[in-house]
């Protein structure tokens, strides 16, 4: 599996858009990787994880097209995870995406690309949101070329192609408001953990059934020493990492990704990579690509 990270930051980003604290002035100051944009991921060139406001930048950026995606794995309907605008200007006008040279300098509409049809996959929550606002993007009656499918936790959904993945409910919000993936491709598996402050234990029977060849994990509160509900710490991370080990789901030296980072308890990438480099932990910053 091919790993993009299209985005690393928690909901406020890095630095936060109204802060001028330590951490957030240092990003400022030296930028590079210790800027980050919301959460979301591409697995592959067809799979996304999430679809917020501004993973598309970063995309853009790398070079990346995001209109070979078949798969958008919603892990929760927040607004840094899901973002309806985006998935607006999947819209075509009549017959748009077939005209070339002047009848497309006469044309007005949101693309002139074929799709492929993609599956938004989400619980209820996200279901809510999506189908609650824009029934028409997914029955057909409006050209997005997408369709909606329900998650069930626990259960093991073919995707098509070689593709599985297996939603496991996290404990952000609600329950059944958050899902983490397992996902299963072309002989290897990896673990997409966001958000989360941990497992229930039904879920986490599940979990541990698995062996992974990489772990992707938010880090969200960092150094915060409180007991916080809803997402993970430092020692959390390293905890929940030492359980894997333990439990023969991973070896030592499987890539085990942080992201989703706060910039008021993870210290900018600068100084939080090498220091969590010693944990067995790999920081991941916006536009790192990787390999499992």
């Amino acid at each position: 599996m091919k790993i993009t990270f299209l985005g690393t930051s928690a909901g406020e980003s890095y630095p936060a858009i109204w802060c001028d604290c330590e951490n957030c002035t240092y990003a400022r100051q030296h930028g590079g990787r210790n800027i980050r944009m919301n959460t979301g991921t591409m697995i592959d060139s067809d799979v996304l994880m999430d679809m917020n406001s501004c993973g598309f930048y970063t995309a853009a950026r790398l070079g990346v097209s995001l209109t070979g995606v078949r798969h958008l794995l919603v892990t929760h309907p927040h607004a840094d995870h899901l973002t309806i605008e985006p998935l607006e200007w999947r819209r075509t006008f009549g017959n748009a995406q077939r005209l070339t040279g002047d009848a497309r300098l006469r044309a007005i509409s949101p693309r002139f690309t074929d799709l492929p049809m993609m599956t938004v996959y989400g619980n209820r929550f996200t279901e809510e949101k999506l189908l609650g606002a824009h029934p028409e993007w997914f029955d057909g009656t409006v050209n997005t070329q997408m369709r909606f499918e329900r998650i069930t936790e626990g259960v093991r959904t073919i995707a098509g192609g070689d593709l599985a993945f297996t939603p496991v409910r996290s404990r952000h919000g609600q329950p059944g408001f958050a899902h983490s993936y397992i996902l299963e491709r072309g002989g290897k598996t990896l673990l997409y953990a966001l958000d989360t402050s941990g497992y229930d234990p039904d879920m986490l029977e599940i979990l541990l059934k698995y062996r992974y060849d990489g772990v992707v994990m938010e880090g969200t509160f960092g150094l915060n020493p409180a007991e916080n509900d809803g997402h993970m710490t430092k020692a959390r991370n390293i905890a929940f990492r030492k359980m894997l080990i333990e439990r023969g789901c991973i070896r030592e030296g499987t890539p085990f990704f942080l992201t989703h980072l706060c910039p008021h308890w993870t210290p900018p990438y600068d100084l939080y990579a090498p220091m969590m480099a010693e944990e067995g932990f790999t920081v991941a910053y916006d536009g790192m690509i990787a390999e499992i």
